[in-house]
């Protein structure tokens, strides 16, 4: 089983998951390859696919919408994950725990995400959170930030990213078991 985890990010916290999610799901006896989704070109040597990017303004970066439009025709046959991360993830936040318990609820997946699903089989989408740094958020947007209750620093939660690479792994390994 090979597996490849590509990732677009802009300040390296996606960087960080992914490198995590490739550490643990190898941990697990699979071959990973972590790489920028703008360095791939070609999936077809991969039996899994996790493609993850940054979140800016509710949608992925550039990169990543770009390699899910420029990748699209190679998905099929594929198993795919998406994974995003932004200031709330699925069990951790940089927000405050009540703005990030309704965000949770309302919050839509991004458009790359949407249209992932439409060109492949993606069994599962995540959403992680990031480290926040006092100037990632500009000006105003410091301002914002503090009145959602923000607070800078690290909110990935390893536990639940390694936790996430085992759910990966293993539902790789049923359904390689059931093709052979």
């Amino acid at each position: 089983m090979t597996v490849l985890v590509a990732y677009a990010t802009a300040k390296g916290s996606t960087r960080g998951i992914a490198e995590r999610l490739g550490s643990c799901i190898e941990g697990l006896g699979q071959s990973v390859d972590v790489r920028p989704v703008a360095d791939v070109s070609d999936v077809h040597s991969y039996d899994v696919i996790v493609f993850g990017s940054a979140i800016h303004n509710g949608q992925w970066l550039a990169e990543a919408s770009d390699a899910v439009g420029r990748l699209r025709s190679q998905f099929e046959g594929r198993r795919v994950w998406a994974f995003s991360v932004s200031s709330v993830g699925v069990t951790s936040t940089t927000l405050s725990k009540r703005l990030a318990r309704f965000l949770r609820r309302v919050t839509p997946e991004p458009g790359a995400v949407r249209r992932l699903r439409d060109a492949a089989d993606v069994r599962d989408h995540r959403f992680f959170a990031g480290v926040i740094a006092p100037g990632d958020w500009p000006g105003f947007g410091r301002v914002v930030f503090t009145l959602m209750g923000g607070h800078y620093g690290d909110a990935r939660d390893w536990a639940d990213v390694c936790a996430w690479a085992g759910a990966i792994a293993a539902e790789s390994t049923r359904d390689t078991e059931r093709w052979t």
